[in-house]
């Protein structure tokens, strides 16, 4: 039988489950399988997810889009019980939403798509560094430059989205809350038994809009994020012209 404080935690956690699903399946078609990276199989492997479950789901957006999310970023700290304030994990997920005809129809193809390898990258560095909600809190809008995403692009694609470091750019916190919009998202997760959770927009860009927040900071994301004004502004795509 667990010891109280830890089946505390396990309850916790099945809560915060809960409602992520809940989250997932108010957005589209829900596919029933987690998706997994084989990197993070071990949970001495890459950054501590908050209770050493690193899982992602897909969903089918009623508007034919497809979306990848992070499962498992919010969830309670494993090491802190009841009493020790613990809090729903790194307080947020991330997801991309992409047009289906640029990923495959199956997860094991899903799983080999620069969008799930750039979802992946990024819920890393969230995790590695610990406390990238209250920096989205404080600026609204991050910027990175992702490895490890570039083999995955198209050799054809990859001269308007891969600098000469062999990185790609990506503007996280977006947000497109219109209700009754197509592309409508939530940036919040109800239902959280612990703290409130955001939901973070993940953006591929191109080379040129990110030389401009490269060269301008925040200034430039906030350019982006004026010029990403129509129903594809949480979209991500190779085929998107560029906005500069």
């Amino acid at each position: 039988m667990l010891p109280s404080s830890l089946a505390a935690v396990d309850e916790l956690v099945e809560q915060s489950t809960a409602a992520r699903e809940r989250m997932w399946r108010s957005l589209g078609s829900l596919e029933p399988f987690a998706l997994s990276q084989n990197a993070a199989s071990s949970p001495l492997a890459g950054p501590k997810w908050p209770a050493l479950r690193q899982n992602f789901r897909v969903i089918h957006r009623p508007n034919g889009n497809v979306m990848v999310v992070s499962d498992g970023l919010s969830d309670p700290f494993d090491d802190i019980h009841e009493g020790d304030g613990n809090v729903n994990g790194f307080g947020l997920e991330f997801f991309i939403e992409t047009p289906a005809d640029e990923i495959g129809t199956s997860l094991s193809e899903i799983k080999r798509s620069w969008q799930f390898q750039l979802l992946y990258t990024v819920s890393q560095l969230a995790a590695g560094h610990g406390g990238i909600r209250s920096i989205i809190d404080d600026m609204h809008l991050l910027s990175t430059e992702a490895e490890g995403v570039n083999t995955y692009i198209p050799e054809e694609q990859r001269k308007a989205h891969v600098n000469r470091d062999g990185r790609v750019g990506a503007l996280l916190g977006l947000t497109d809350t219109r209700l009754g919009a197509a592309h409508y998202v939530a940036d919040k997760i109800d239902g959280m038994p612990l703290t409130d959770v955001r939901l973070v927009n993940i953006k591929l860009i191109s080379l040129p809009e990110l030389k401009l927040i490269t060269d301008r900071g925040a200034e430039g994301r906030r350019k982006l994020a004026e010029l990403f004004n129509d129903d594809y502004r949480l979209v991500s795509s190779l085929k998107r012209p560029s906005a500069l």
